[in-house]
């Protein structure tokens, strides 16, 4: 690694604090979903199906949100993008405390998606555009998440006791309130006609970014419909939500070693033999969860699949990021992602619905090879294409 200016390492450093800040506001809600999930059948006396068409509802339009705003990130001022979402996600936010009626929930949440999904669409393109390794740094990221979320899933089981989805809401404000300040240190960056140059030559085919596309979406369905419905299956192997929540918490604190190991790891062997592993032991962790309902099974399967969440999602996103070095691959990875949790909650409720737990665990499996196989087809081509050169940065 080049030595680098002390002034410049700073900036990076702060550029790098902003990214992570707007990463965590854009993805709250999809950490807190099964609490979500659970808050909004509790407090509304709803069916599973229409809970989860109602977080659905807000991933779908983070989701879009994220793919239309992609192609023009590169232009836009980071900072005032990020006050702007933030403004509307606290406004949702607000105003689905006091929501009462299922169609006004489904309005304000999709509000709520839209700035989501701004915040979490700049988060990537910043790190893909301006950091060396982009793996690397979408590692930090996860570890962040898994950090915060060790704290977070303890409360968030106790508001969803006491106050089903006003409580999660109310967190989920709260937080964002905390974490805007720390968007003051993302800066408009322009890139210089030289580096410009180098990403387009870096540019990859339309399909490899539309396979790319697709294997994230369908990984995301599959995993975010076990996730989502994760207080369900605790519930079937006779666990609360409180009980599920330390669980959750659990699986976030040893999912710190999935990331870890992600950040380490990196790219030293390629992505294809990493991503193999995280897809056949995702394979493994559906089965348990849906088929068994032995408490401890279902513990230990969800502890194992916060480790495999969260080793996986820097090389997701890592391939996407190494096909275009502008970010706006980076960008609609994010966007592949939401639209993979959007559907996974309506998804899984649909299915479980019509055919049960088994029936979820076929659909996993189906979408994660699905899913291998694309991301192979795509590295395949990533490792015969020459490669060009991004900005340096002190964190690559």
């Amino acid at each position: 690694m080049a030595a680098s200016h002390p002034e410049t390492s700073q900036i990076h450093m702060s550029l790098a604090i902003g990214a992570i800040a707007a990463q965590v506001i854009g993805g709250l809600v999809l950490q807190l979903s099964p609490f979500m999930i659970g808050g909004i059948i509790d407090g509304l006396s709803l069916s599973e199906r229409d809970a989860g068409l109602i977080v659905s509802v807000e991933f779908v339009l983070l989701a879009v949100t994220a793919i239309i705003v992609a192609p023009i990130l590169p232009r836009l001022v980071y900072r005032r993008v990020g006050f702007l979402a933030v403004g509307l996600v606290l406004l949702a936010q607000g105003a689905s405390i006091f929501s009462t009626s299922w169609a006004s929930l489904i309005v304000l949440r999709g509000l709520a998606g839209i700035g989501e999904g701004l915040l979490y669409a700049v988060s990537l393109s910043i790190v893909a555009s301006q950091f060396r390794n982009p793996d690397r740094v979408y590692g930090y990221f996860q570890i962040v998440w898994a950090l915060g979320s060790v704290a977070l899933f303890p409360v968030a089981g106790e508001l969803t006791v006491a106050f089903a989805h006003r409580g999660i809401l109310a967190l989920a404000a709260g937080l964002t309130l905390a974490i805007a300040p720390l968007l003051l240190l993302l800066r408009h960056i322009r890139t210089e006609p030289g580096a410009r140059a180098a990403a387009e030559k870096a540019d990859t085919s339309p399909l490899r970014g539309i396979m790319t596309f697709a294997a994230i979406a369908l990984y995301l369905t599959a995993s975010a419909a076990i996730y989502a419905f994760s207080a369900p299956l605790g519930e079937r192997a006779g666990l609360d939500a409180r009980a599920v929540g330390y669980a959750l918490t659990i699986m976030t604190l040893v999912g710190l070693v999935g990331a870890g190991v992600a950040t380490t790891l990196n790219i030293r062997w390629g992505r294809t033999i990493p991503i193999t592993g995280f897809c056949v032991a995702f394979i493994l962790i559906s089965l348990t969860l849906c088929l068994s309902r032995n408490p401890t099974a279902y513990v230990v399967a969800l502890v194992g699949s916060g480790v495999v969440y969260y080793f996986s999602i820097p090389y997701l996103f890592g391939m996407a990021a190494a096909l275009d070095r502008n970010g706006r691959w980076a960008a609609a990875a994010g966007s592949a992602y939401l639209i993979g949790f959007a559907a996974g909650p309506v998804v899984g409720g649909a299915v479980i619905e019509a055919a049960g737990y088994g029936a979820l665990a076929a659909l996993c499996i189906v979408l994660t090879i699905a899913a291998w196989g694309l991301t192979l087809l795509v590295n395949r081509g990533l490792e015969e294409r020459p490669q060009g050169s991004p900005a340096d940065n002190v964190l690559a």
